[in-house]
């Protein structure tokens, strides 16, 4: 089994590991990205190669410090780095070494409301015993009222969505109050009780010594209405762990530090782009990096 030597090995070529691996490069370090399928895009001043699978790290007094992987054709190689970056998404084999569990998936119960939104003030999400629930403007005077909870209440949701819902609100004041204003919509296309399965989740842990984790492999953005939040949300755990990166492998930053931000201001915005109710704004530490490497088909 033969063994090479990076900076840092990226696994998975999505947005995040594709934008991750870019900017690190451009930093002047020597990085190496695998992809398991064709890799979408090329990388100024990174090492693709594609059909390629990352099945397992190498890891040495507790520090990740390589990765295993198996090309489609021949034998299962070993790549050492200093660091490793999973990005390989939220079916990632590798996650587990960094990751307890996925912070939150549960199901979801909404309804639209004649309402005056202009109400709401501050934060628009709030939390109460069984998860937590969001107010968003749905236009014309209405504004959606929802709360995701965890599976286990899934049976009271189920068997009563609205009941539930005006009972889950009534551990949560603020949307208790808002509610005492407002009028459930009951006809046409906004006059449903909709209920369905909520996927967005956060890893309990997103970095370990030697290993970061970016894109769907750290956090997930569920959302049929505001797709671009996703890509955003991917690119800026990119421009984030790449800061970190660049600190620790040129020895400016200490490992715990840098990171320890890293993963502070990625779980911000991923609470910003969970909550969001509008078109895509600037995400909350999201960094400019610059770097002489690009991404071009």
């Amino acid at each position: 089994m033969s063994s090479e030597r990076y900076d840092v090995v990226v696994a998975g070529g999505g947005p995040a590991g594709l934008l991750t691996a870019a900017l690190v490069a451009g930093r002047g370090h020597r990085v190496l990205l695998l992809e398991r399928d064709a890799c979408p895009g090329l990388v100024d001043g990174v090492e693709v190669r594609e059909r390629c699978a990352a099945v397992n790290v190498v890891t040495e007094n507790e520090r990740v410090t390589g990765l295993r992987h198996r090309p489609e054709e021949g034998p299962a190689r070993t790549v050492r780095a200093r660091y490793v970056v999973d990005a390989s998404g939220g079916d990632s084999l590798l996650r587990r070494h960094v990751a307890g569990g996925r912070g939150w998936s549960g199901l979801a119960v909404y309804a639209c409301f004649e309402a005056d939104f202009s109400r709401v003030r501050g934060a628009r999400r709030f939390p109460f015993g069984g998860g937590w629930f969001w107010i968003a403007p749905a236009g014309r005077g209405l504004a959606r009222v929802g709360a995701v909870v965890r599976q286990d209440l899934a049976d009271r949701v189920h068997e009563d969505p609205e009941g539930s819902l005006y009972g889950f609100a009534e551990e949560c004041p603020p949307v208790r109050d808002f509610l005492a204003g407002a009028t459930r919509v009951r006809g046409g296309r906004h006059g449903r009780i909709r209920v369905r399965p909520h996927r967005s989740y956060a890893a309990d842990r997103l970095w370990r010594p030697g290993m970061v984790l970016v894109g769907d492999a750290a956090c997930s953005w569920e959302s049929d209405s505001l797709p671009p939040h996703g890509i955003r949300l991917a690119c800026c755990g990119a421009g984030l762990a790449a800061r970190a990166l660049d600190g620790f492998l040129r020895g400016t930053a200490d490992e715990g530090a840098a990171f320890a931000e890293f993963e502070k201001r990625y779980r911000e915005a991923y609470g910003e782009v969970l909550h969001a109710d509008g078109p895509c704004s600037p995400l909350p530490g999201l960094p400019i990096v610059s770097a002489g490497a690009g991404v071009s088909r």
